[in-house]
């Protein structure tokens, strides 16, 4: 007997496993469905948007303020398109000392919530906040929010964030 016909001939695959395959494949399919209708909404609101880095200088400057001295640790961005309009945002740090005096001098029409001080900033036991209308600058914003929060005894963490209804 030749050895070829010694070797059993492979058995037919079975229709189970292939029926098994297609139900894998379309519950894949349908699953991936799902979570780009639950996800992909959020992509299409913010479709268009752009983030750029930008020097904090820049940013103070387009809202007609200047970056306090000694400020370091600058991270800075603006965000344009999409349902944000055109927005700028970023953080700091700065000496505690020299905060209150530099939320004082920034130009613009001033927020005056309760409990705000005669210069409008509002202190808490964390820090200091300040709110904006319409900066003189460049920037077409409607409001920013500046607020500080006491890092240490000698540092503040500045951050602020433009807003364009």
């Amino acid at each position: 007997m030749p050895i070829a016909a010694m070797i059993p001939a492979s058995a037919p695959r079975p229709k189970r496993r292939k029926a098994l395959w297609l139900a894998a494949l379309a519950a894949t399919a349908a699953l991936g469905g799902l979570t780009y209708a639950f996800t992909g909404v959020e992509d299409t609101v913010d479709e268009g948007l752009q983030e750029r880095p930008m020097a904090c200088s820049e940013a103070m400057y387009a809202m007609g303020w200047v970056l306090p001295d000694h400020a370091s640790d600058q991270r800075c961005a603006e965000l344009s398109g999409g349902l944000a309009g055109h927005t700028q945002s970023g953080t700091f740090r700065m000496p505690r000392a020299d905060a209150r005096p530099w939320l004082a001098s920034l130009s613009g029409e001033r927020n005056r919530p309760d409990g705000a001080g005669s210069d409008s900033v509002v202190e808490r036991k964390e820090g200091l906040a300040l709110g904006i209308l319409r900066p003189p600058g460049s920037l077409q914003a409607d409001e920013v929010k500046v607020d500080v929060r006491w890092e240490s005894e000698d540092t503040a963490v500045v951050t602020f964030e433009t807003f364009d209804h």
